[in-house]
């Protein structure tokens, strides 16, 4: 459990559904004053961006373990010689074993992120785990045989648990509500434009013999880290909320100042009350503490259900057969230029993203996500129907269209409002631990399928290919029904509305 200081009282003030939290302006719908608001508040807009930019390090590295394996200076490195066949080969047990680790490593990090950051701060977490990856980046140029680069898993999975668990929160914090949806989508974009990044650095270093065929992608991941670490440094201050938290008012205050001082006509005084009345309301009966366990109490353990549902769904909506394992599912489907094709979802996947952002505060969260929710079955289920057809040519390209299709629609709606919905629906005195709860489903939920998935498509176990598809339509079906009653509408809601919509126990569709 970890003890807070008390907060100083402050009166609390009524909300008013037009007040942006204390921002003094009132949320719009048109794109071109959603966009003007944008660039008014562009401080805490870069703020934003740049402590989002750590996603591009997990995204890259993601991509990066799923292409090095086929790497064939890597497996002589790291694999065996098979006699038999007069060829060098990369153990499944060992590829297993790698996976785990970093998944079961991931689900520590998230975990810890959120006691951690409620101690010691949401900056701390940044560096610790932009530390990890470079960390880790040195432990993979220095490998001599697969137990080390065990060692670098250890690290990167604590680094992706820790930016699961921590960013979406922290961006969630230095946002003005009237833009925090586009901040908070464009999360899944930086992972995308990691993922993009690795797969052209690979095919790029394919081309170079011997071994910095392989190096070379790793070591760059160095580069990447001490941008996200310049861009961090310079442009984001500790969260206004943790600082008021810890009584630290005047630190908060300059924080305030540091993300929206030159605006004009803010208050950052109105903005400092509003976000001490919020915290105040919502440690009353808590003793002035807070734990894992208050996530499970009262209203807050709807909203961590709440949370924790979009990291469940985005897994059984299709993303380990059609967006994870994309290239694997391909190939083994008997797809010809996975790589290509691998590449194009990519970029449908930013471009989607990107639209997504233009969107979310203009239709909001809710309608957004249900769109997604329900236009990705019609993929599923075609591609399940082709795997029951015999492997031709006009087959085998239905089934690259229709991925490249739900990658477009998953993106421009699940993928990008998911961590959205992490970022908002929680209580702001428990965002870093309900965020944390909520990453470590995901790692799970995401561990669990990537065993699944080889065994699903593989030639010697399951051989569904294609067909896998119809393993997710059924779950996505009772899923997509679910949501429509469950999940809330967040957009424009300040986080003291939140509190008091859910405290009054108002019904998902009456948000």
């Amino acid at each position: 459990m970890s003890e807070e200081k008390e907060i100083p009282k402050y009166e609390q003030k009524p909300v008013d559904p037009s007040f942006d939290e204390g921002l003094g302006m009132t949320s719009t719908t048109t794109w071109s004053s959603q966009f003007a608001s944008l660039c008014i508040c562009r401080r805490a807009a870069f703020a934003a961006l740049a402590c989002s930019s750590a996603a591009v390090l997990i995204g890259y590295d993601m991509t990066l373990i799923g292409s090095i394996i086929a790497n064939t200076e890597f497996v002589k490195q790291f694999g065996r010689f098979n006699e038999a066949d007069d060829e060098w080969f990369l153990p499944a047990d060992e590829q297993l074993i790698w996976s785990l680790v970093q998944y079961v490593c991931a689900m520590v990090g998230a975990m810890s992120s959120g006691q951690i950051s409620d101690m010691a701060g949401r900056r701390l977490i940044f560096y610790l785990l932009v530390g990890c990856t470079i960390i880790g980046t040195i432990v993979e140029m220095f490998s001599t045989d697969w137990k080390v680069w065990t060692a670098a898993k250890i690290l990167f999975g604590f680094a992706m648990g820790l930016m699961q668990g921590i960013v979406p929160a922290y961006v969630a914090e230095l946002s003005p509500s009237h833009v925090r949806g586009f901040l908070l989508s464009l999360f899944q974009f930086w992972i995308m434009f990691g993922s993009f990044l690795a797969a052209c650095v690979m095919e790029g270093a394919s081309h170079v013999e011997g071994s910095w065929s392989w190096k070379g992608p790793v070591i760059s991941q160095i580069v990447l880290g001490s941008i996200c670490t310049a861009l961090f440094f310079l442009l984001v201050p500790e969260s206004p909320y943790y600082l008021a938290s810890k009584s630290k008012l005047d630190k908060a205050r300059q924080a305030l100042l540091t993300l929206r001082g030159p605006e004009l006509g803010h208050n950052v005084d109105d903005d400092l009350a509003t976000i001490v009345a919020t915290l105040q309301n919502e440690r009353q009966g808590t003793n002035g503490s807070v734990s894992y366990l208050d996530c499970f109490k009262g209203t807050n353990f709807r909203r961590t259900l709440l949370a924790c549902l979009p990291m469940v769904m985005q897994h059984f909506l299709g993303y380990p057969l059609c967006g994870n394992y994309l290239a694997y599912f391909l190939t083994r489907s008997g797809v010809q230029n996975s790589f290509l094709i691998t590449m194009i979802s990519l970029i449908s996947a930013m471009l989607a993203i990107i639209c997504a952002f233009g969107l979310i505060e203009r239709v909001g969260r809710r309608p957004q996500y249900l769109f997604g929710t329900f236009a990705v079955l019609p993929c599923l289920l075609c591609i399940g129907i082709l795997g029951f057809l015999q492997n031709s040519g006009p087959v085998l390209k239905g089934v690259a269209s229709l991925c490249i299709i739900w990658s477009f629609l998953w993106y421009l709606s699940v993928g990008a409002v998911g961590w959205t919905f992490v970022g908002e629906i929680s209580s702001s005195s428990l965002r870093p631990k309900t965020t944390s709860i909520a990453a470590t489903i995901n790692s799970l939920v995401n561990m669990g399928w990537s065993i699944a998935i080889p065994y699903l498509v593989n030639s010697e176990h399951a051989n569904l290919g294609p067909k896998a598809a119809l393993l997710f339509f059924w779950p996505s079906l009772l899923f997509a029904t679910l949501v429509f009653f469950v999940m809330p509408e967040t957009k424009g809601k300040s986080f003291q509305e939140l509190d008091e919509l859910f405290e009054r126990k108002t019904s998902a569709r009456m948000f």
